[in-house]
């Protein structure tokens, strides 16, 4: 399959038909070129050609039905070899970079991770890019034409269209020339999008999202950000930053964003705003057990440590998790008042750790939205954990690979 949308009108056509008739495949195996066919309303001899050729490219494999529809000869049933080609997918936050290397129904093969222990430069971020890709392809020794794409699930804002991480807040990096780098580099086409986005993607293919036409993803990291599933389709907006919901304004005398803003939700319920909370008011509460854990050793509190406290029954702990729920709640509750999607899927360790941060979550939006007695929008964490934002990079690549709607 091609990722270029420069050839003709027939060849592009061509293409679409191949995607259309892989599609349905995909999601009606085992089936017939006939079933094929009815399904697509493509003729019978373009079912029968394109079947061919993606047999001749080892896309798709053939096996004898077990029944007969007329008591006469089985027919020909068709599957997708997802095991003749492999996908690159990349994750890039501030704090490390993961690549795997999967088979096209996301079987990870091999997978490898590279912590950024201090801001890199725009170069330096991109040889480590560079050198972990080439890490996964000599532990795997997979040739590269057999490498379908690179997908790029980046933090902060991105234009997929371009390539380019147009701000990371958090590496403090503007405008990185991801694509264009990477495809100069390997030969391979690359695809990059926002990571959230690509976990949305993932959600849809491989998680909590399968089956649901509209559907928000909502992930908590360092950073706060949401992907927007309507009618099947990410919502990206026209200028490729939708979903920043870790910006939206809880409080305008709140406390400083790091985007430069007074009270985002981000700066109430993101990781990071967890533990500077306990940083600050952690003296005004010398009963805590954090405070007899860490004494004067206040740098060393991570999220384990305030989840510990909390199920130890710890007051102070399990009030600071509780109010940042509650802000997670109030801003979800005001993204489903507009979006109305029948899910929520929400990402992140401090989902992980027992009802702390989802309790107050979705008690603040079955207060805070408003709804018919018929609306039922479910909550629920993604199954996907960590791994559905490197996922959702690979993601990319397959809902490129089996297009069908346009030409």
């Amino acid at each position: 399959m091609s990722f270029d949308t420069k050839t003709g009108s027939f060849e592009r056509m061509k293409l679409l038909n191949q995607s259309t008739v892989l599609n349905m495949i995909r999601l009606r195996e085992p089936i017939s070129r006939a079933e094929i066919a009815k399904l697509t309303k493509l003729t019978p001899p373009t079912v029968s050609s394109l079947v061919s050729e993606l047999i001749e490219k080892n896309l798709i494999t053939e096996e004898q039905s077990t029944s007969s529809t007329s008591g006469g000869r089985k027919p020909i049933m068709l599957r997708i070899n997802y095991s003749a080609h492999y996908i690159i997918g990349v994750y890039a936050a501030a704090e490390v970079i993961r690549v795997i290397l999967t088979t096209m129904d996301g079987n990870i093969v091999s997978d490898f991770s590279k912590d950024i222990t201090e801001l890199p430069s725009k170069v330096e971020f991109m040889s480590m890019i560079i050198e972990t890709i080439h890490q996964i392809l000599r532990h795997t020794n997979v040739e590269k034409d057999l490498i379908l794409g690179i997908g790029f699930a980046m933090h902060g804002l991105v234009d997929p269209d371009k390539g380019i991480a147009i701000f990371s807040p958090h590496l403090h990096l503007e405008n990185i020339p991801i694509k264009d780098t990477l495809e100069n580099e390997f030969d391979i086409p690359v695809i990059v999008e926002n990571d959230v986005r690509a976990l949305a993607k993932a959600e849809s293919w491989f998680g909590q999202g399968q089956g649901v036409s509209d559907f928000i993803s909502l992930s908590v990291g360092r950073g706060i950000g949401s992907g927007i599933y309507i009618n099947n389709e990410i919502y990206k907006s026209s200028f490729n930053t939708a979903g920043e919901i870790g910006h939206t304004i809880l409080d305008v005398n709140g406390p400083k964003c790091q985007c430069g803003n007074n009270g985002c939700l981000e700066a109430y319920a993101s990781e990071s705003a967890i533990l500077n909370r306990v940083k600050a008011e952690l003296r005004n509460h010398s009963d805590s057990l954090l405070h007899e854990w860490l004494k004067d050793r206040i740098d060393e509190l991570d999220l384990k440590m305030i989840f510990k406290a909390a199920r130890e029954d710890d007051f102070f702990a399990k009030l600071v998790l509780e109010e940042a729920g509650q802000s997670l709640g109030l801003a979800a509750a005001n993204m489903i008042n507009i979006l109305k999607p029948a899910k929520l899927i929400v990402e992140g360790s401090i989902f992980e750790a027992g009802d702390f941060v989802l309790a107050p979550l979705k008690k603040s939006i079955e207060k805070y939205t408003f709804k018919s007695s018929n609306e039922d929008i479910s909550v629920v964490c993604s199954n996907l954990g960590k791994t559905g934002m490197v996922l959702g990079a690979v993601t990319l690549v397959l809902q490129k690979m089996f297009k069908t709607d346009e030409i």
